[in-house]
């Protein structure tokens, strides 16, 4: 389950909508994207993307490539990895016989931007780490988080398109 106790705070994201990850120039390979984009760091439960439907959108990843250097291909441009959050959904990874579920949703918090949400990687309803072992099927057969949260990087690169955006001005 999302981090919040109380179900009323999790907000799903419509399948309809699009999020987008920002791009650190270190995720490319003579210029092509590769799946380390989409790696959870350690102690993380969930990939951060923002939301282009949200008004902040553009201000909000401006903000945040300028506080990150590493994010800007120059004085006045990054690139994002944009997904359809229908698409992240249809993700389809198993452990074992226990099919993986991936969402996407905001959970609201002070410290995140209006426009942030996440996309969740989540095995028999609890959110999965970097590092777990994670038992599924009739015999306990255990699995590593990481081997699971590798296909899901694959799926996350294939959806992906990638684009170069403008920095707005704050």
């Amino acid at each position: 389950m999302n981090t919040s106790d109380n179900q009323e705070e999790i907000n799903l994201i419509p399948s309809e909508e699009n999020v987008a990850r920002i791009l650190s120039e270190e995720w490319f390979v003579k210029d092509k994207l590769v799946s380390f984009a989409f790696a959870l760091e350690a102690g993380e439960t969930y990939l951060s993307v923002n939301r282009p439907a949200v008004e902040t959108y553009d201000s909000d990843d401006s903000t945040f490539v300028k506080k990150h250097p590493g994010y800007a291909f120059d004085n006045n441009s990054y690139r994002r990895a944009l997904m359809n959050v229908g698409a992240i959904r249809g993700i389809d990874v198993n452990v074992g016989e226990t099919k993986m579920k991936i969402d996407v949703e905001v959970e609201p918090r002070a410290a995140h931007t209006k426009s942030h949400a996440g996309i969740f990687s989540r095995f028999q309803n609890a959110n999965i780490k970097k590092g777990q072992l994670l038992k599924a099927g009739p015999t306990s057969e255990e699995v590593s988080a990481d081997t699971v949260l590798l296909e899901v990087r694959k799926e996350l690169l294939d959806l992906s398109t990638v684009e170069e955006c403008k920095l707005v001005l704050i």
